[in-house]
């Protein structure tokens, strides 16, 4: 009669080589999604931007408005022209719009290793005390007619206060938004 000798405690080494795998797929993982995490903001903020403008110009009609994106290294802010006072004015001036479009029209900062870059603006014929107002002219301008105001910004990641990766947004009535990613050494 054939006995079984007693199993004796402890792993096997197919066992252990199988544990070493998982971990080292789950490692690799996390690291790969830990990575890049500064080009995925960057790309990110750009695609809030272009939806910002396409908000901005179909608001424009919407409403019958005038609007415009007025934008400085860090940030930018939309604004409304005002017949009445002749001035860009923040939407939340207006009471009636205030409550809905707050939201989505809030000033944004830009994290700190990402600036936009005004390339082209808008064209606006200016009076001779333009200058010495210091009211909010936007680069950005979507008319009441749905027409746009030719634009062309870019967004850029910063490394080490270098440009490291750049994407140009333009935007005319003739055609429409265009987002270009620029990934390469900029």
């Amino acid at each position: 009669m054939f006995v079984r000798p007693g199993r004796s405690a402890g792993f096997t080494l197919i066992e252990l080589l199988v544990v070493i795998v998982i971990i080292a797929t789950l490692a690799g993982m996390a690291v790969l999604s830990l990575g890049g995490s500064d080009v995925r903001a960057w790309k990110g903020e750009t695609q809030r931007l272009a939806g910002v403008l396409q908000l901005v110009v179909d608001r424009a009609v919407i409403d019958n408005s005038h609007y415009g994106v007025v934008f400085n290294s860090d940030g930018y802010s939309v604004v409304r022209y005002d017949p009445t006072s002749l001035e860009w004015q923040s939407p939340e001036a207006d009471a009636e719009t205030a409550s809905t479009m707050a939201q989505r029209f809030a000033v944004h900062q830009l994290p700190g290793n990402m600036r936009v870059e005004v390339l082209q603006q808008a064209e606006l014929p200016s009076a001779a005390s333009d200058e010495d107002t210091e009211d909010p002219v936007p680069q950005f301008i979507a008319l009441a007619s749905g027409e746009v105001l030719p634009a062309e910004l870019a967004v850029v990641l910063l490394e080490d206060r270098e440009v490291s990766r750049a994407a140009s947004i333009s935007y005319s009535s003739l055609y429409g938004l265009q987002l270009q990613w620029q990934t390469d050494d900029y």
